[in-house]
């Protein structure tokens, strides 16, 4: 290779080389991600804890405008779309209520409040969680019937609702949950 043409390569290999390094590692590596709903996501959260009536641990002072609520004690994003995908607060010593923008974040797999002292009725909304996998609501103070269209969480493995106040029967339309493995309904 003549002298004029290397300095033809090597300048247009420099000028790839420069290129690849002013390009984000991010936007060069993951495919584009749809952060739409994050706004819809944060408010449920924020929702939810105006709803808590008693955090003795101090779990919810991660909740506010400093962080990004991905980074919140007890919730977990997807890291593409940072939409919540799994909400655990097991054993927190939470007081309070599910509030009906539950049904908003729309991207649950999982709920573990599991061991607090949440009260009220479940809210119907659970039922448009359509990708959640697992319900822990156990060892609280859930009062109320089971709501039916919970049956509409197609997708739903694991249901633990025992050692509540819900009144009524299980409803029918569980039956349709074809995935489910194991539920759990003691004292009810």
């Amino acid at each position: 290779m003549e002298p004029h043409g290397r300095l033809i390569l090597f300048t247009c290999l420099h000028g790839f080389l420069l290129l690849c390094m002013n390009t984000p590692l991010e936007s060069a590596t993951l495919p584009s991600c749809n952060t739409s709903g994050n706004e819809t996501d944060r408010l449920a959260l924020l929702d939810l804890k105006k709803r808590i009536t008693q955090d003795p641990l101090h779990v919810m002072s991660s909740w506010n405008d400093s962080l990004h609520f991905c980074n919140w004690v007890g919730v977990t994003c997807n890291r593409c779309t940072k939409r919540v995908v799994i909400l655990k607060l097991t054993a927190q010593k939470l007081a309070g209520s599910l509030p009906k923008s539950i049904g908003n974040l729309s991207r649950l797999t999982g709920i573990d409040l599991l061991n607090n002292s949440f009260a009220g009725e479940i809210p119907q909304e659970i039922g448009r969680l359509r990708s959640l996998r697992s319900l822990n609501l156990s060892w609280n103070s859930f009062g109320g019937k089971i709501p039916s269209n919970i049956s509409h969480c197609a997708q739903l493995r694991v249901l633990r609702l025992g050692a509540n106040e819900l009144i009524g029967s299980i409803p029918n339309q569980l039956s349709s949950l074809v995935n489910l493995y194991y539920a759990c309904f003691e004292n009810i």
